[in-house]
């Protein structure tokens, strides 16, 4: 996109430091007034260097500036006009003319990528240390001094000056990236509407480099050129290392290749291979040296594995046994390390590279597995979260995976990271603010390269999420940018007449992402529905896109810009924020009960309180389908404890329960296993995972170096097993006291069903597990009010001319109200008047806290009020309407909202809870709960 400027001079060029200062006149009046001068014999990344530098200025000026392989001095022996030179060349052709000072400076620089941008006597050098270096110099060049963007790929994310007139001050610019790696790893389907052209020159303008494995067939030399221009080689392997070198079709006459499982050899979907054969090993080291002979980088790595696919022979298991304990890691990490060491003996300059991934994250416990120096390694924390930075120390989300890369560094010094911010079910978030925070840390570390895997073919994480690779692109060439200032800059330029409104929608959408709730990590929970959470941000963000509307007027690029903005807004978090209102407006609260006897915690959930404690079921599986085994929980509290009771139904078992994992805080979840979420008022949630066995893992969200002190037994009976927990509130940093709202959560996993349907997954609404926002809440006090949820239903009173349906809600009564059937319990009430019910308030000399809490959806006003009397024990008087306590006007919104309220009733006072409705609304729940004042 080109815009006009109406100023002599280009935005950013000219002004010389004083007015005895050198300038460098590129185009005068729409005239060329400079020459680019070429190496004779420009290798692929110059010779595009040198046509975009043409071609820009171009674009700018409408002036074609002439390029030419001849020397500049034959241009001084036709033309008396002095005339500006420039010269895009490398440092080995460009030595015998740049000034001492400036060869020295990059002939030391650390990377090849550097280059140096300096003015002296009439000309201009770009100069590269290396060829992609004067690429990099020259896309610097034109960024940086002649004002060009490209914020993102396609022509309608390029910024491009119009001026007749470029004149550049005097320059002494050398640069190095911050970070030698910088990579967004992408493909077809991931980068739509663009096309992977597109998305690779956007990259290499803004110095990323992309990848080209060198074994590609049949590409023109046109192709190759290009690819040369991405700076990295890739010589295969990472997850494909097994089926290139040793395939499954070796299988049928070599099953001894392939990992032994519960005493037989197996060659499934994702079955790593016997590591410990000495012929597997002699594949991978032939396959891995010629894969690295023209020197491209090679993957030494696994299949996106879990701990089945690993093989359990004896040789293997003791491969990765280290003082009689054997890890995966230790088993995987044995292996690649003595891979490397094989390959560069062979060949002393290949370029390994080694994944710390999945169940071989973990460290080595054997401290004499070591890597060669000269293999690189590339850290992947999965289930990070991506709204706090790495080392941030207000949260605990990272605490694992900060510290586990830093014992990693220790062990491989050139490590680079492999982060998912693409896979972080955010899309059309402003993730970038943190990616700023990340990539400064990275520097300081003196990370090797960073990599995001933008490979998510379910969102268009690229097109949806610019300003985050832009910033990737900027910082992680220089750090010490600063974000704030890069985007608005960037805002700026790329909304132009309409950036006044959408800096401040773009603010907003900042301010609602890092005020929502939860976390965001790869598979976590969709953390973009909770940012319209307040009924007014919607209206709010409309506004500003509305605004910017108008502002555009009639600039087609602009509009279609303003129009992407608005369709994201719409399809992630308008949308998933509907959905998630509705989810919760249908869940039940988990009802909870303070126990009056003593507990045992023995498994078998015997006491008198557990038989009286309410009933939790109705698990679904993650589609809303019936699991095929039933869960049943009961919850108890005290001041000090949580105490669960669950009995998982084993009915339709096809074979043993799995109960492998027998130590404290491993992998439990691979079992059949029960996991329990708990989440405290205003703190974060805590993790339990239990098997059969009693084995558990429990983590402040996921980190396992938390100790809860829970107490947790279990039993196994013909058809099910028992699990009864105690969890002291004290480790979450709190007590157990009325009034309080915390969330709770409870996931299943299944492994003995019957095939082809081995296993299965089913929790309290279908939710899956880290998904915070969506555990339901569990109110401490004494319920006032019986069947808020609405699921016993009777036939309505026979007198009551009110309602106007057959059933209605036991316990209810109401004028203009008629009950809304649904499946699961989950009916509503319609209203256009009066909905009421009694409080269930035993006569007390101390009064009493109401704390209630109604959904509803609609149009209209609502009131909320407590009719009441004070009667004492020896008041003879019957009920009346004496007292009035009341909350409102709420504002019914159409999309399902709660809206809070709370009366303080004297000693002895009780009576009714009226709703009155001015309007139409649909009422989804009502609770209410008594706390001593």
């Amino acid at each position: 996109m080109k815009t006009h400027m109406d100023k002599a001079v280009l935005f950013g060029l000219l002004v010389a430091a004083n007015a005895f200062a050198k300038e460098y006149p590129l185009v005068t009046e729409g005239n060329p007034a400079a020459k680019i001068q070429m190496n004779p014999r420009p290798s692929a990344p110059e010779f595009r260097a040198a046509a975009e530098l043409q071609d820009y200025i171009r674009k700018i000026s409408r002036a074609t500036v002439p390029r030419s392989t001849y020397p500049a001095v034959y241009y001084r022996t036709v033309d008396s006009a002095e005339f500006t030179e420039i010269l895009p060349v490398t440092l080995e052709y460009g030595q015998r003319l740049m000034p001492e000072a400036m060869y020295g400076k990059l002939s030391g620089a650390a990377s090849d990528e550097a280059f140096y941008i300096k003015t002296d006597g009439s000309r201009i050098f770009i100069v590269g240390k290396k060829p992609i270096g004067v690429l990099y110099g020259v896309y610097t060049f034109l960024e940086k001094y002649l004002g060009v963007r490209w914020f993102h790929p396609g022509d309608d994310g390029e910024y491009c000056p119009a001026s007749k007139n470029i004149t550049l001050a005097e320059i002494d610019d050398f640069q190095e990236p911050s970070i030698p790696g910088r990579h967004i790893n992408c493909w077809v389907k991931s980068v739509e509407p663009w096309t992977m052209e597109e998305v690779r020159v956007w990259q290499a303008r803004n110095k990323l480099q992309f990848g080209s494995f060198y074994q590609y067939n049949d590409k023109s030399r046109e192709d190759l050129d290009f690819f040369e221009c991405g700076n990295q080689l890739l010589g295969g392997g990472g997850h494909s290392t097994f089926e290139s070198a040793v395939p499954k079709k070796l299988f049928e006459t070599h099953p001894e290749y392939f990992p032994l499982k519960d005493g037989k050899r197996v060659c499934e979907e994702r079955s790593q291979r016997c590591l410990a054969n000495p012929d597997v090993q002699k594949r991978v080291v032939e396959y891995a040296v010629e894969m690295a002979a023209y020197g491209a980088t090679f993957s030494i790595s696994f299949h996106d594995s879990t701990f089945e696919c690993w093989c359990q022979c004896p040789e293997c298991m003791k491969m990765g046994t280290y003082k009689g304990k054997f890890t995966v890691s230790n088993l995987a990490h044995r292996f690649t390390s003595q891979i490397a060491d094989q390959v560069l003996k062979r060949n002393p300059h290949a370029l390994l590279n080694v994944n710390i991934y999945s169940v071989f994250r973990d460290l080595p416990t054997d401290p004499r597995i070591r890597y060669d120096e000269r293999v690189e390694a590339t850290y992947c924390p999965h289930q990070r979260c991506y709204v706090h930075r790495l080392d941030d120390p207000k949260s605990e989300c990272n605490v694992k995976f900060f510290k586990e890369f830093i014992a990693w560094q220790k062990k491989v010094p050139k490590i680079g990271i492999f982060d998912y911010y693409a896979y972080a079910q955010s899309p059309y978030a402003p993730m970038e603010y943190t990616l700023a925070e990340d990539i400064k840390l990275y520097r300081k570390m003196k990370l090797d390269h960073w990599i995001d895997d933008c490979t998510n073919k379910e969102y268009p994480a690229m097109h949806a999420n610019w300003q985050f690779h832009y910033v990737a692109a900027k910082m992680l060439w220089d750090a010490s940018l600063d974000a704030d200032r890069l985007l608005l800059a960037a805002q700026d330029q790329y909304y132009g007449a309409a950036a006044e409104p959408m800096k401040k929608y773009q603010a907003l959408r900042r301010e609602l992402w890092e005020s929502a709730t939860g976390h965001a990590a790869y598979g976590g929970p969709k953390r973009i529905a909770y940012c319209l959470a307040d009924p007014g941000a919607e209206k709010r963000a409309i506004g500003y896109l509305d605004e910017a509307d108008a502002c555009a007027g009639n600039d087609a690029v602009l509009k279609r810009r303003l129009a992407t903005d608005r369709a994201y807004l719409s399809q992630f978090w308008v949308k998933e924020a509907g959905e998630i209102r509705k989810r919760k407006a249908g869940q039940n609260d988990i009802p909870v009960r303070e126990h009056e006897g003593k507990i045992t915690v023995d498994g078998v959930l015997d006491e008198e309180d557990w038989r009286k404690a309410p009933l939790v079921t109705g698990f679904v599986t993650a589609n809303g389908d019936a699991p095929i085994e039933e869960t049943r929980v009961k919850v108890l509290y005290d001041q000090a404890n949580w105490y669960i009771g669950v009995e998982a139904l084993t009915e339709h078992a096809w074979s043993a329960l799995k109960a492998q994992v027998k130590e404290r805080d491993g992998e439990v979840w691979k079992d059949d296993s029960l996991e329990i979420f708990i989440m405290p008022p205003d703190a974060d949630y805590h993790h339990w995972v239990i098997n059969s066995i009693g084995t558990f893992y429990d983590a402040k969200v996921r980190t396992a170096a938390f100790d809860s002190k829970a107490e947790i037994k279990t039993s196994v009976r013909k058809d099910r097993y028992l699990i009864e927990a105690r969890i002291p509130a004290e480790p979450m940093g709190t007590r157990i006291a009325d009034g309080q709202t915390w969330r709770m959560h409870v996931y299943r996993a299944c492994c003995n069903l019957q095939p082809p349907k081995t296993s299965e997954g089913s929790s309290l609404d279908g939710t899956a597990p880290h998904e915070q926002t969506l555990f339901r809440r569990a109110v401490i006090g004494k319920n006032v009010i019986n069947n808020g949820q609405f699921a016993e239903i009777v036939d309505a009173p026979g007198k009551s001319k009110g309602i106007a349906s057959e059933k209605f809600p036991a316990g209810w009564g109401g004028n203009q109200a008629r009950l809304i059937p649904s499946k699961n319990n989950k009916n509503q009430v319609e209203l256009t008047d009066c909905l009421y019910t009694g409080m269930n308030i035993p006569l007390s000399g101390q009064g009493q806290a109401i704390n209630g809490e109604i959904t509803l959806s609609g149009s209209g006003k609502l009131w909320v009020w407590a009719s009441t009397c004070i009667r004492k024990p020896d008041d003879k008087r019957g009920f009346g309407h004496e007292l009035k306590h009341e909350a409102g006007p709420y504002d019914i919104t159409e999309k399902p909202a709660a809206h809070r309220f709370k009366f303080d009733l004297a000693p002895y006072e009780t009576g009714s809870l009226y709703f009155r409705v001015r309007g139409k609304a649909l009422i989804d729940s009502i609770s209410a709960t008594r706390t001593g004042l």
